[in-house]
């Protein structure tokens, strides 16, 4: 989905999910944890999603948080049914459609994320949790800091 006049509420909309989710994972986990809230936006709409505004306005929306928001947003679930599962379950609807996203190259542009959508598809439990702390701090945590630099 592409972020136009039309699209921009809901955009908006997601930008608010992602950022409690961020708020969320530093207050209840410090990073990754169980059972995160990831909002009602549909993230798979927006890990690669454009911003196309109309010559002389501008939407205000940070293309590369609701990248990698979203795509955050998705290793929650991803994580969730590992938990869960014991392993990735590609049953469950979200995963399927991540997995479909990933092999599309739609990850691409955000290669530590990309590198955590690889391992949380394996099996490898050790480096999937490495690669999720990478995500948090040069993520969410650098997100923050970004703030208070101002």
């Amino acid at each position: 989905m592409h972020v136009t006049s039309e699209t921009l509420r809901y955009a908006e909309d997601a930008i608010r999910d992602i950022l409690y989710l961020y708020v969320d994972m530093v207050s209840s986990y410090g990073g990754f944890g169980h059972n995160l809230d990831t909002g009602r936006f549909s993230p798979l709409e927006f890990i690669d999603s454009k911003i196309l505004t109309p010559p002389g306005y501008t939407f205000g929306i940070d293309e590369a948080l609701l990248h990698e928001g979203s795509a955050i947003a998705i290793l929650c679930s991803i994580s969730d049914c590992r938990d869960e599962q014991g392993s990735v379950s590609f049953h469950w609807p979200i995963i399927k459609a991540a997995k479909e996203a990933f092999d599309a190259g739609r990850l691409d542009h955000l290669p530590d994320i990309k590198q955590a959508f690889l391992l949380g598809f394996g099996n490898d439990d050790v480096s999937f949790i490495k690669q999720l702390k990478v995500v948090y701090q040069g993520h969410v945590l650098s997100y923050f800091k970004k703030l208070g630099n101002g």
